[in-house]
């Protein structure tokens, strides 16, 4: 067992990431005509740390995310991601199927594998 204590921050931002991820599967991950590219500056963006670049994420913020393991976790190989077949962006269900940049990174990695 693992004795790790956690702060009430970073169980609030877990247990937001989780109830996000929950609630977003039920939406439809299919891309329309009417999609919208995600802004860094939204709400849930910056609660989950994302940005279009996975490059420019401070590592030291998301110690669990960080690291050499944190580095090869970007949004294209996240199971919340609708691939598509040509282009850099796709639906994520974490951002209600708005558009994020497959080389972006969110504190909410979810393993496609």
């Amino acid at each position: 067992m693992n004795n790790e204590s956690i702060s009430r921050r970073q169980f609030l931002r877990g247990s937001c990431a989780t109830a996000l991820a929950l609630g977003g599967l039920s939406v439809s991950n299919t891309a329309s005509a009417e999609d919208v590219k995600l802004t860094e500056d939204d709400a849930t963006a910056q609660a989950l740390g994302y940005k279009h670049d996975a490059s420019t994420v401070d590592v030291a913020k998301y110690p669990k995310r960080g690291g050499e393991e944190g580095k090869k976790q970007f949004c294209d190989n996240c199971a919340l991601y609708a691939i598509k077949e040509e282009g850099d962006w796709a639906p994520c269900s974490l951002f209600q199927n708005k558009l994020v940049a497959g080389k972006g990174w969110c504190n909410a990695w979810v393993s496609a594998g």
